[in-house]
Parts: structure tokens; sequence; C-alpha cells
């Protein structure tokens, strides 16, 4: 075995950096390499990304005058190395070592890649804090083991990122269309030239089909669905399946699938139970709930629950799920002419979870509203959920042309306002930019290819 990793660190060393699409995800600064060193972690679905910008992170480090001899990069993916054993990490690192022993004294930077399946890992990464002059970066494709592991072995001596597909901003960058630091409105808003604007609800439509997987971005629509199916799958196979001995992964596939393509609508667990046992496939409603959880641990979906109820044990609860990508969604959704409305919720929760990235569970949730006899619903609320304080609402709507549409997402955000005594609320469009006063404020009506460019381009 060490043979075998001597040869995959100098195959490594050999191929160098490819290059590269810079990726937004912020690391914070080049630590240098010492003991009781800050871990850096970056977490994400399988293919959104998290390879690459270790790459980006490593290039940075020689840009900075770091020789590359003070790197080691390691792939646990290379299929050559199972089944792991506890003994691997170590042969890694001595390897390293005697390929070049004056890291040992001088410092070195560790780039371990998709990490969470070996064995005692964490206990390997902290004895390397512990004693080794290092700055490590991990990464892996499970939250739940990430931040288990994490929290068990490192107590607060980490730093855990989040890396989804790539924003909209990103994707705009990657298709070769930059923004001009242009003047704002007197409200603070950005002014777009006509070209800008052409360029960017162009954009944003084909983003909503496409979205953010990389490797799909120069394919055709067929090979981009299929290829977006496989990456589901080896997800639902590698972190679901596999790490957790599921024992009927033909329900999973089926479950999995049914959940991807009702992104931005309800999931009744008891509907799908149900339909699953009418086409001959017995199944548990706890065995979904389940698979629900690992589907979100794996990072292929999100369930979102209502403002109330983010942090209550009910099990009967519904919530709103969202897919990773708006291109995932789109590769499992039925009806693609009918589902614009899917795709644009899809993208918005994806912002708001980028954004929202290290704030407690349930900072997104959904409300549901009475006011008087009648019943309102407002698609996100951000807040914080353990004092019932609410910060932003947001409606997502693909175009407010009919006048009842119109007056129902209003009133919705109205009554949540009053609610929550918020005096501005925000509703998210294909293409309609209108600012609406109201009693309690106003509402405003923003193009989502506007809404959902980053700060830095917006």
């Amino acid at each position: 075995m060490s043979e075998l990793v001597k040869r995959i660190i100098l195959d490594q060393r050999e191929a160098g950096v490819p290059e590269l699409f810079k990726r937004d995800l912020a690391l914070g600064d080049v630590l240098k390499p010492a003991r009781g060193n800050l871990v850096k972690t970056i977490i994400g679905i399988r293919r959104s990304g998290k390879t690459y910008r270790l790459f980006q992170e490593m290039q940075r480090i020689v840009n900075l005058g770091y020789s590359p001899d003070s790197i080691l990069y390691f792939n646990f993916e290379d299929e050559r190395l199972k089944p792991f054993t506890p003994r691997l990490l170590s042969d890694v690192i001595d390897s390293f070592f005697e390929l070049f022993p004056q890291t040992r004294t001088e410092g070195v930077f560790l780039f371990f890649d998709e990490i969470q399946d070996v064995p005692d890992w964490g206990m390997f990464m902290r004895r390397m804090v512990d004693t080794l002059k290092a700055t490590i970066y991990v990464t892996g494709s499970s939250s739940m083991m990430l931040s288990r592991e994490v929290a068990t072995e490192f107590r607060g001596r980490t730093l855990s990122k989040e890396i989804f597909p790539l924003s909209f901003s990103e994707y705009m960058r990657y298709q070769g269309v930059s923004i001009a630091a242009n003047s704002t409105s007197e409200h603070g808003q950005r002014i777009f030239t006509s070209h800008e604007t052409a360029q960017l609800k162009h954009g944003c439509e084909r983003y909503l089909s496409d979205g953010g997987f990389i490797a799909t971005q120069h394919l055709e629509r067929p090979d981009s669905i299929q290829l977006l199916q496989e990456y589901a799958t080896r997800a639902l196979t590698d972190d679901v399946i596999e790490r957790y001995n599921v024992r009927n992964p033909l329900v999973a596939s089926l479950f999995l699938s049914q959940c991807l393509a009702l992104s931005g609508r309800e999931l009744s667990l008891n509907k799908m139970r149900n339909s699953l046992v009418g086409r001959g496939l017995p199944v548990s409603r706890e065995t979904l709930a389940s698979l629900l959880q690992y589907y979100e641990e794996a990072y292929l979906l999100f369930p979102v629950y209502e403002f109330t109820r983010a942090l209550a044990a009910n099990p009967r609860s519904v919530p709103k799920i969202y897919a990773i990508d708006p291109g995932m969604f789109s590769a499992f959704s039925k009806a693609a002419a009918e589902d614009r409305g899917q795709r644009l919720e899809t993208a918005v929760f994806l912002k708001l979870r980028r954004e929202t990235d290290s704030i407690r569970e349930g900072s997104i949730s959904r409300l549901l509203i009475r006011d008087g006899g009648t019943s309102h619903e407002v698609d996100f609320v951000v807040g914080d959920v353990l004092s019932q304080q609410a910060y932003r609402l947001i409606q997502v709507c693909w175009n407010l042309d009919d006048p009842k549409t119109r007056h129902r997402e209003i009133s919705a955000l109205q009554v949540a306002m009053s609610r929550f005594g918020l005096h501005q609320a925000t509703i998210v469009t294909l293409d309609t930019q209108e600012t609406v006063a109201v009693d309690e404020g106003e509402v405003t009506m923003v193009p989502a290819w506007q809404w959902l460019l980053d700060d830095s381009m917006a």
C-alpha cells in the first residue's frame, strides 16, 4: 500500500494544478504551517467543486511564495485504495515525508479530499493538528459525518464551509459575462446598461434550466440530463446506501427521484409511502423519514419547515423540499414546460442557503399564516426561529400579470409584515421591477436576473 500511495502522490505532483475557474467561496487568510492551526473543511455534494476549490487554494499558496514541495494533496476517491484500512492515513503522511523529508521541519500544507469514509480520520487529523507543523484542509460529502467528527475531535479548532454548484453570479462569469461597476440609484440599487440587462435576462433563464454543475455547462441537453442523473445516483450509492447500509436500494432510488422532481413543492411522507406501497414496494413512513435525512446529509436536497414549527420535534410536519441545483431538479422533472416557477423558487432558496450557511438550523423557513378566515403562505422567512423573529420575507412568483395572483402574493406579505413588525418585503419574479407602497411599508418586486446576483455583482 505504501508504494501505491507514493505513486499516487507523485502522479498528482506531475499532473500539477489544472486551469481553474475561480470560485467565490472564501477560506480566509492562508495560515503559516504551525502546530494547533485551524483545520479548514469544505463540505458539499460530489462534483460541486470541492476538489477545484482545493486546487485554487494550492495555487494561492504557491503564489504567496511557498514551495510546491510543501504541499500534499491526496484524493481518497481513488478506487485502488479500497477497502480503506485504519493504517491508510499514516501511510499517506509517512510516504510524503519519505519523499520530501524537509517538510517535516519546515512545515507542510495538507489537502485531504473526500476523506469522510476513511476509518478514524477524525482522530488522525486531531493528532496531526497537535503534533505536526501543518496547515490542513479537508473536504467531504456528508454534512452529518463531517460535523460530528469535527465537533468530537477538533472542539472549536476548525472552520467549516459549504460549497454548492455555481451561483448565478459565478455562472455568468463562467459564461464569460462580466458586469462593470456602474453607478447606483438614489436607493442604492445597481443601474445596469441595456446590454448587461439583456445578457443577464438570457443567462438567468439558461441558469434556471441548466443549473450550476460545471461539467454540464457545455453539454447538449440530453447529455446534461444524463450526467446530472448519474451524479445523483453516485451520491445516493456512496453517501446514502453504502454509508447507512440501506436494505432496499430500489425504494431509496425511487424516493430520491420523486423528491428531486418535487423541488419547490410540499413533500407528504404519507402520500409518498402510499404511492410506493401501491407499486408493490412495502416501506414504512419512518424509513422514508430516515432516507430524507440521509439525502439532506449528502447535500442532494433540503427540507424547509414552517417557521413556527421549524425546530419542533413534529414527525407529522409537511416540509417543502428543494433540490441542490435547478439543473438537478430539471433532470428529474417530467414537465419541463410547467415547472418554471419551481426552478425559480429552487434557485431563490439556494441563494438564501448560501447566504445563511453559518446560521443555525431553521434560519430559512416557510410561513403559513391566517388573517381572519383567510390562509396565506410566504415562501421564505429568514430569521431566528428560537426567538420567533423574522428579518426577511421573500415571495417567489414567475409573473404577476394576473391581478388575482398579484393581490394574493402582496396580501400574504402584508399579513406577515404586520405580524413581525417589518416594513419591507420582496417578491422575486421573472422580469417585474416595481415598488408598491402598502400600509405596512413597501413591497419590492425584483427581477430574478438581478436578485440572484451576489453582492459583488449586484
